[in-house]
């Protein structure tokens, strides 16, 4: 029960603003308006959006396959109304972006994300031109990490490897996502050649409220509670789970943290996070970008004053579009 509701209070953005406006004024080609959508579900972790708008680089074409039959709601899947939906036969994963050329955002979500919330940023990069991979990791799934996290991360993996026409990644990954890409390397590292195709193919990076490992039993309290005493108590409890469960889910946490600070994706990086953030820790993230940039990873830093845990972008819209926008054009994702 302390799990559930610690979960519940570390997935809890509120008050996000529309980015319509904001963004139309950033760039020209940006309008949140009437973006045409087309949503696979493909599993209760992967949710593929193919954009309508045409790919951002120049002289490329291609012939939209999208199909235009309007489809109801879907509310197990949170599929908005008048989206699209796709079905396959056979693999899933398999061929769903056959003959595109538009980019992919990766976007690896936080704890328990709702839909309203993520559709900001879905709809950011998909009138950008991008289409839109969403990976959700379950809290039961964070907790047994062997059946669940890294089964994540072999479908990530397996979904990019039997779709190679996205050949340009931006990843885009929230609060606990930073563990989830951790796994991700653990899996490329551990698998061998299947995977080895599939890191370089990522241009960007952006780590939005990042958790490290280390930060969890200090930072879930700090975010359930104002007292004091219960902030230890629970950090105390917190502690010994990571103890008692040291075999089954303590050692995977260790390695996927260690595998991200050692981060083997050597594209361009965005970290953004906040000085009064209650669940990442500011530190760690300065840490980490060091790290990386001992590494000869270009990482830029994006701090801001007073926004909370995952909810930067809804605090200062316009300052998090152009953070993400000039990464992007660093990368060659968009045109300068």
């Amino acid at each position: 029960r302390c799990i559930r509701h610690i979960t519940v209070v570390f997935s809890r953005p509120q008050n996000q603003k529309n980015l319509g406006s904001i963004c139309k004024v950033l760039v020209p080609c940006l309008s949140f308006q009437n973006i045409s959508t087309s949503v696979e579900t493909i599993n209760t972790n992967l949710q593929l959006r193919r954009t309508e708008k045409p790919s951002p680089f120049f002289g490329e074409h291609e012939v939209s396959t999208v199909s235009s039959v309007k489809a109801g709601c879907n509310p197990a899947a949170g599929i908005p109304v008048g989206s699209p939906i796709l079905n396959h036969g056979g693999n899933p994963q398999k061929d769903v972006g056959t003959g595109r050329q538009h980019p992919l955002a990766v976007i690896l979500a936080w704890m328990s994300a709702k839909e309203a919330h993520l559709n900001h940023y879905h709809d950011f990069y998909l009138d950008l031109g991008f289409d839109v991979l969403t990976v959700r990791t379950h809290p039961t799934q964070l907790m047994l990490p062997k059946s669940g996290a890294q089964v994540v991360a072999q479908m990530v993996l397996d979904f990019l490897v039997d779709n190679p026409d996205y050949k340009k990644l931006a990843l885009h990954a929230f609060s606990v996502g930073g563990y989830q890409m951790g796994e991700i390397l653990v899996r490329v590292q551990r698998t061998g050649k299947r995977y080895a195709d599939v890191l370089p193919r990522i241009r960007a990076q952006v780590y939005d409220s990042l958790v490290d490992y280390g930060g969890i039993p200090a930072g879930f309290p700090t975010a359930l509670t104002k007292s004091r005493f219960l902030r230890k108590v629970l950090e105390i409890l917190l502690h010994v789970h990571g103890v008692v469960m040291y075999p089954w889910a303590t050692i995977h946490y260790k390695a996927s943290s260690k595998a991200f600070h050692n981060n083997s994706v050597m594209c361009p990086a965005l970290m953004i996070n906040s000085k009064t953030d209650s669940v990442s820790c500011l530190q760690t993230c300065l840490q980490v970008a060091d790290r990386w940039r001992e590494k000869g990873i270009d990482v830029t830093f994006c701090t801001f004053d007073d926004s909370k845990h995952v909810q930067h972008m809804g605090t200062y819209p316009e300052e998090y579009a152009n953070e993400v926008l000039r990464l992007l054009q660093k990368a060659k994702l968009l045109p300068a």
